[in-house]
């Protein structure tokens, strides 16, 4: 059951993420057309603000979801209710601050932004729109949460997928018509309200033993002090770039790091599926049957390289020759910057195994040390680059800080605290996985030579061919090397879906 829920959540993930993607990049597209560069450049520094607004929470999603594991486990219907109600009082509370916040900084707004044509107040007004659009979320999110804590997600999470593929093609038929920033904002924030009434009535409907008690259960905020931490260092990690480029470079570097994150971002979050996917099934697993969790972990880990090094070759050679071709040449950067985007694809891929472990087993407080140094150090070595090697600064400073932090901390909380395995063993396989990968891009870059890339078909035809030799290389590689070892399971997940097939039809 844990394996199809996974695979449920993680499929329905990737064709819904694959269909925001795509329509991500027509949105952008016409956006740069009909609105300007300096307005998509706005509307990603307010994706960027939100997410640091969003530290109100503290990141206490994960232990309320972590809590909830054994009480549904155990099918405590009443502790589930405990533990709900004193999650729906804290979000409450979470939501209201984070709206009231997002009006006192509206007013400040400006600070970080370096030079821009744009009204002062047409951008104060849109980000508060952006905030209550966002905050909504807050007030319907215990029921998000019990669908993880079930292995459900994907009950909740195609909704936002839904959501998001409205709010694209919304966006594209408003800038087409003439609408302009505000009223596709407008748009978002009824669709956003209408997305959060269907979450609930859906969950009521699947919890019909939801209701009110007198007890709340909020021991989940134990933890808090530890995931704020953990929270701030992910949002340094990854949501400090667009922050820093608008201040020191200006809204039209915005746009040129966005096109190229947005690449990168699509791919990450069609992977990151399986992140949200498995948190659940791993969490039940360490508490039902944690003798198999090392077995689980060496799977997932060799699967997350492989996925890596698979995107890794392609990306690196091609996204810069697609770029000029869909944006244009004056939006695309050199062979430095598309290495650092390609590393952090890679990064993002294989840490994926660790921090499914951290906070499924609730190693908060194990992993607070590294979050720390990792905050600091992002930070302060973006602020040292940013002027003088401009984008590709704060890359590699993402670039650094993941290897000298969570490379180094994390294996080793998971190996003496969870896996009850070596550390070093975990390293050996990663200098495996890592040779394969310099050899196929060493291979590859032959081969890239060999084409011209001036338009969108011959960019897609080289990249085809790229990716099925890269595919070729790693494939043969990982199995010479025994290293195929996911393929067992989704090998076990297919046999154990024709037994119960066959069982129905007899």
């Amino acid at each position: 059951m844990r394996t199809k829920n996974t695979m449920k959540t993680f499929l329905y993930g990737i064709i819904l993420t694959s269909i925001i993607a795509i329509l991500g990049l027509i949105k952008s597209k016409i956006l740069l057309t009909y609105l300007g560069d300096e307005y998509v450049g706005v509307y990603q520094l307010f994706s960027q603000i939100y997410v640091y607004l969003s530290l109100v929470d503290g990141g206490i999603g994960a232990s309320i979801t972590y809590h909830l594991y054994k009480p549904i486990n155990d099918k405590d219907e009443n502790k589930i209710n405990e533990i709900i109600m004193g999650a729906k009082s804290y979000f409450n509370r979470v939501g209201i601050i984070v709206i009231i916040l997002g009006i006192i900084l509206s007013f400040g707004i400006m600070f970080f932004i370096n030079d821009t044509t744009i009204s002062a107040w047409y951008i104060k007004i849109c980000f508060i729109l952006f905030i209550i659009s966002g905050a909504c979320s807050y007030f319907t999110s215990t029921h998000a949460l019990i669908y993880e804590a079930e292995q459900k997600l994907y009950k909740s999470s195609n909704l936002n997928h839904l959501l998001s593929i409205f709010e694209s093609i919304g966006a594209i038929i408003i800038a087409i018509l003439g609408g302009k920033l505000l009223t596709i904002l407008t748009a978002f924030l009824i669709m956003s309200i209408i997305k959060n009434i269907i979450l609930v009535l859906n969950s009521r409907k699947d919890h019909k033993y939801l209701k009110k008690v007198s007890t709340k259960d909020e021991s989940f905020k134990k933890e808090t002090n530890n995931l704020i931490i953990n929270k701030i260092n992910t949002l340094i990690f990854e949501n400090v770039d667009i922050i820093l480029i608008s201040k020191f470079l200006g809204l039209a570097p915005v746009f040129i790091y966005t096109v190229y994150n947005q690449v990168i971002s699509m791919l990450t979050q069609m992977v990151q599926r399986l992140n949200s996917a498995l948190i659940p099934s791993i969490g039940n697993l360490l508490v039902t049957e944690k003798e198999k969790s090392k077995t689980t972990f060496v799977e997932l880990n060799s699967f997350l390289f492989y996925i890596g090094s698979l995107l890794f070759v392609p990306l690196f050679y091609m996204i810069s020759p697609f770029i000029c071709n869909w944006y244009g040449n004056q939006y695309a950067l050199g062979k430095i910057v598309s290495l650092l985007f390609s590393m952090i694809l890679y990064i993002n891929i294989i840490k994926i195994s660790l921090d499914t472990y951290i906070k499924a087993s609730g190693e908060f407080k194990s992993a607070r040390n590294c979050a720390i140094y990792q905050s600091i150090t992002n930070l302060v070595l973006s602020l040292l680059l940013i002027q003088k090697f401009q984008i590709a600064g704060v890359l590699f400073a993402t670039v650094f800080t993941f290897i000298t932090g969570n490379f180094i901390h994390y294996p080793r909380i998971i190996s003496k605290k969870i896996i009850n395995d070596k550390t070093i063993n975990y390293y050996k396989k990663c200098i495996k996985y890592l040779i394969g990968l310099m050899f196929n891009v060493g291979v590859c870059y032959f081969i890239s030579n060999l084409f011209d890339n001036s338009s969108l078909l011959m960019w897609f035809i080289n990249s085809s061919i790229i990716f099925v030799i890269n595919f070729l290389l790693t494939t043969l590689y990982y199995y010479f090397t025994k290293e195929m070892l996911f393929i067992e399971r989704l090998k076990f997940l297919l046999k154990s879906r024709n037994k119960k097939e066959k069982i129905k039809n007899s």
